[in-house]
């Protein structure tokens, strides 16, 4: 959780803003050209810490997301050590890939949320999940779940593989 609350802060609070932004203007007039010319025209009509909007929502979301991915990849490497399944780098990438899934759905409504947020209207959490509500009832929360499944899914398979090939590379040279 502390690795995503740190990774909101540094690197997703703002490119989630800018994103955001760039998804609000394309409903609209295009007054941002890229997404540099967006965080541009963000800080110089805002301030700098319009590139923070939806700070807490966004670390809410990345730390359980961070929790979440983490704790259930740990969880099924230990269900299939105990199954007596080789680990190679197929049962990493699957492995990886079924934490991406269930991170999806079990933090889909912070997701939601962090983009009603940082949106043009910009909302607190509260206004943000009374808003869902209205527009669409609970299953709002879940809304946009199949773009960030394709994602998670493959980002989950590829960096788990890519972890444990590199940690078995390492790990006869922190022995000696």
């Amino acid at each position: 959780m502390a690795a995503g609350a740190v990774e909101s802060v540094l690197a997703v609070t703002p490119t989630e803003r800018i994103k955001t932004a760039l998804i609000d203007d394309a409903k609209t007039n295009r007054q941002f050209k890229s997404g540099l010319h967006a965080a541009t025209v963000l800080v110089k009509r805002h301030g700098p810490s319009e590139l923070y909007r939806g700070l807490v929502s966004t670390t809410i979301k990345q730390s359980a997301t961070s929790a979440v991915r983490m704790g259930t990849y740990n969880i099924l490497k230990e269900m299939t050590k105990k199954q007596g399944i080789t680990s190679n780098v197929f049962t990493s990438f699957g492995t990886g890939a079924l934490a991406g899934i269930v991170t999806v759905y079990a933090t889909q409504p912070f997701d939601t949320i962090k983009t009603r947020a940082q949106s043009v209207q910009g909302a607190g959490i509260v206004e943000a999940v009374k808003s869902v509500m209205q527009d669409y009832g609970i299953k709002g929360f879940w809304k946009g779940s199949s773009m960030r499944l394709g994602r998670l899914f493959l980002s989950g398979g590829i960096v788990f593989s890519v972890y444990e090939q590199v940690s078995a590379l390492l790990a006869p040279a922190t022995s000696v």
